[in-house]
């Protein structure tokens, strides 16, 4: 049928620990959505995804998961397999990225000996709890997850103590913690937008709480950096999203010491958050594009992988 509208489904929800966060997200971007040019349903994830999605048979696939089975690859496999186009990054690089051991290894591999050479903090793995010790304060993080779940800032001894599990769990990884300021960029079809500065209200970093309650961190847009390091974070975060060969949009995440004038790349997010609060749509807003249009802009870069 001749201008028939593409039906683009709404993936939510999902299997992991972010469930929450994926559903504000999900319906976030349905509500935005123009419902006069597109055709639009939702989908809450679980464990009958594969014959929900053989079922209603979108055009499109938007992707609002967060988390494992959503942001790992796992999800953008199958939609490769049935060849339904689908938001975001593809399966390998997700796979990839959600690593943040291996992303933290690629990509300084990928840019060392580059003009633009891209620094992560070290990554530690002592066999006591007493080496620990000598760099407190430091950063315990899942290796797979987003959100910030399961981060946790080790201050002093009794935080090693509480934390013992999982500093020697393979799952893990602990890191110092670098810098004094928290800056991050959004990246949108291989264009960086805007970096802004994070103050958390309730922590030492932007966590669970300061990213999802409400006034729970300042934004600050754009960022009050000297030029140098403004460009440096915009190259860094357009660098992370082109070698990792990222699609649509993804969010970098930084720790700049204003002291020292050090930088330090975190992570990339490949399924950044798109809440009301969260810092992607509030970038595109700075740079005068509304979610409606965010939303629009991704779906018109979706595609599914060959097999």
């Amino acid at each position: 049928m001749k201008n028939q509208k593409l039906h683009v489904a709404f993936l939510m929800g999902g299997l992991s620990k972010e469930k929450e966060v994926s559903m504000n997200s999900g319906n976030a971007c349905y509500e935005a959505i123009d419902k006069k040019r597109y055709s639009a349903s939702k989908i809450v994830v679980n464990k009958n995804f594969y014959a929900q999605i053989l079922n209603i048979k979108p055009d499109i696939c938007f992707n609002a998961l967060h988390g494992s089975f959503g942001e790992d690859g796992t999800i953008q496999s199958f939609l490769n397999k049935i060849k339904i186009p689908y938001t975001h990054s593809g399966s390998s690089t997700s796979c990839l990225a959600m690593n943040k051991l291996l992303t933290k290894h690629f990509l300084t591999v990928s840019t060392k000996d580059g003009s633009e050479s891209i620094i992560f903090p070290d990554t530690y793995f002592f066999k006591s709890l007493k080496e620990y010790r000598k760099f407190l304060p430091l950063v315990l993080k899942p290796i797979s997850g987003g959100s910030s779940v399961e981060v946790e800032i080790l201050k002093n001894e009794s935080d090693l103590n509480c934390h013992e599990k999982q500093i020697f769990n393979d799952k893990f990884i602990v890191e110092p913690l670098v810098g004094n300021r928290e800056l991050t960029v959004s990246v949108l079809n291989n264009k960086p937008m805007v970096v802004t500065e994070i103050m958390s209200k309730k922590s030492l970093f932007y966590d669970y709480k300061s990213k999802y309650s409400i006034n729970g961190s300042n934004h600050i847009l754009p960022a009050k950096l000297p030029h140098y390091t403004y460009k440096k974070v915009m190259n860094w975060a357009k660098s992370a999203h082109k070698l990792l060969g990222c699609s649509g949009i993804t969010r970098s995440d930084f720790r700049y010491n204003d002291i020292t004038k050090e930088l330090f790349m975190l992570e990339i997010n490949t399924q950044p958050g798109m809440t009301k609060t969260s810092l992607s749509p509030e970038q595109a807003n700075y740079c005068n594009i509304s979610l409606t249009e965010l939303v629009h802009q991704l779906i018109e870069k979706a595609k599914f992988e060959k097999v």
